[in-house]
């Protein structure tokens, strides 16, 4: 009655708390916003709302995408910064030759209610602010998003090149062709100067992408995909010029200016050969070879066609080579994680004294790095419910079996505690007993699989008669909750019926428990069972029960 009468105030407790926690709530925003914004400890970069997509690595990334390397979560420290100024700022780490990239890119620091910080190319030893909460005060960082960079190659264009004779003029802009492109030549001939132009104009009717060459005497040439895309331009300047004999003084091609001051007779004279191009050379796209899990860089090749030119009876012929390159580049962490597994060591179950545990022994691929020194998933698959996951588990140790216990009162998977007795159920993890595939994962595709047989051990069950194991055998009837009739002569109640589960774990703790096996008093018995590790690769990531 008493009991009864208990559990009816703590209801009544709770449903006073549910009526009152929104009226104190409410009143405290409403106080809040009436404040006015503290004074930030740190720099504050660029304020941006919060949303839940700000809060995924993958958000930044593609929206950096030209420059981001990789980005990384945190809620405390880390070998890339740490929460400084008692939990108000978060400082980098100075940045380091063995990671991915240059620089740091960019640091996402929330610990506001509507708001995050983004500092856009943070500096190491820099405190960056958490912004304000809804009571105007500065919050404590409640995580940081930070991202690695790689510092974008700026190209740099040669300058135009001009080879000039008598009649032409070719310029090599070593680039493709521009609106405004230019060529300004100065002439003189006699007592008289004067200049004949030509530039590239995206006005011209038949040019790809209308573009195409216009003379200062209004002369047009449309011109092609390729020639526009060569940037090389040949123009018969002498055309546009009235006098048999003059000198080129001067030729500006955009911001390259020369002072040639050639001399040149009638048009009658006898036109030089035609001049020979300089060799030409195009590169392809390089193309990543075949690698394998242990390699830590890859052979990548690309196509190179090179043309030179010749003259052969007074004409200007070109010759094709097809040649092949070659180089290595380093294999990124990310490339290695998505192909290649754990490698696995030692996978047994193990017996500390009386208690089951799961012991292990795991390798990271060569050239796969992780920020954290707990950064393994444990999954025992489940073939027909949901399956039992832990986290934050380090490459090697011993985890505790899925429904045992090792304090007091220690429990064992397949039993519970009734009425201070052990009882055989088919809950607390008794799927487990009948042989399970245990999964290690440290990224989506990296995993083993390993095999539990069945076995028989000293943790296998509980002792006799409770969990402190002193009471004397009494007469009574077995209760095994597993579907074993009850009633047999001469068992004490409460105790497992060894025969109604043989599962067990391989043996490698001291501190022996009695096991009783029925059918006519056999002695008691202890079984070393071996695990037959199967390392295979599955990519099944199980739905699971967090622990």
């Amino acid at each position: 009655m008493r009991k009864r009468t208990l559990k009816a105030f703590a209801g009544a407790l709770v449903a006073a708390a549910l009526v009152v926690a929104p009226l104190v709530t409410a009143g405290a925003s409403a106080a809040g916003k009436d404040k006015e914004p503290a004074q930030l400890v740190g720099v504050v970069g660029e304020r941006q709302p919060f949303t839940p997509e700000t809060n995924q690595t993958s958000y930044w990334k593609k929206q950096f995408s030209d420059t981001i390397v990789e980005c990384y979560s945190a809620e405390g420290n880390t070998s890339h910064g740490k929460i400084t100024d008692g939990g108000k700022t978060v400082t980098l780490n100075p940045y380091q030759d063995s990671w991915p990239g240059d620089r740091w890119e960019l640091l996402v620091v929330k610990g506001g209610a509507e708001e995050i910080n983004v500092i856009k190319l943070p500096k190491a030893g820099v405190a960056y602010a958490s912004l304000e909460n809804n009571g105007g005060q500065q919050s404590n960082v409640s995580h940081w998003i930070v991202c690695k960079g790689k510092t974008p190659e700026v190209p740099q264009t040669p300058a135009p090149t001009q080879k000039i004779d008598c009649t032409s003029i070719t310029v090599d802009y070593h680039r493709a062709l521009r609106n405004g492109d230019h060529i300004n030549f100065q002439v003189r001939a006699g007592e008289r100067e004067y200049q004949v132009n030509l530039y590239v104009d995206r006005n011209i009717a038949g040019g790809w992408d209308t573009m195409g060459l216009r003379d200062s005497k209004g002369g047009t040439v449309p011109l092609t995909q390729a020639e526009v895309e060569s940037g090389v331009i040949t123009w018969k300047y002498s055309e546009l010029l009235d006098d048999p004999a003059f000198t080129v003084t001067f030729v500006q091609t955009n911001e390259t200016d020369t002072w040639p001051n050639l001399q040149c007779g009638t048009p009658e004279e006898e036109e030089p050969e035609p001049t020979i191009p300089d060799p030409k050379v195009e590169r392809g796209e390089w193309t990543d070879g075949a690698w394998k899990c242990g390699d830590t860089t890859v052979t990548q090749t690309r196509n190179v066609v090179t043309t030179t030119y010749k003259l052969e009876n007074g004409a200007v012929v070109p010759t094709v080579e097809n040649t092949t390159e070659t180089q290595t580049r380093p294999l990124t962490s990310a490339e290695i994680g998505e192909k290649c597994d754990l490698v696995p060591g030692d996978i047994n179950a193990v017996c500390v004294g009386d208690v089951p545990y799961l012991g292990y022994e795991l390798t990271l691929p060569a050239g796969y790095v992780v920020d954290s020194k707990t950064p393994v998933t444990i999954t025992f698959l489940n073939p027909e419910g949901e399956n039992y996951v832990v986290k934050n588990q380090p490459l090697d140790g011993e985890l505790l079996w899925p429904g045992a216990s090792a304090t007091a009162p220690k429990m064992w998977p397949g039993w519970e505690l009734v009425g201070g007795e052990y009882v055989k159920t088919d809950g607390n993890y008794d799927w487990t007993r009948e042989g399970v595939t245990v999964r290690f994962e440290v990224n989506p595709s990296y995993f083993t699989e390993v095999e539990y047989p069945k076995a028989s051990a000293e943790c296998a069950n509980p002792p006799i008669g409770g969990p402190d194991g002193s009471e004397e055998p009494t007469p009574g009837t077995v209760t095994p909750g597993d579907g074993t009739p009850a009633g047999t002569p001469g068992t004490p109640a409460g105790t497992p019926a060894a025969s109604a589960d043989a599962s067990a774990l391989a043996v490698t703790g001291g501190g022996l428990s009695p096991l009783v096996v029925a059918a006519g008093g056999a002695a008691l018995a202890a079984g070393i069972i071996v695990l037959a590790i199967a390392a295979h690769r599955r990519r099944n990531v199980g739905a699971g029960t967090e622990s």
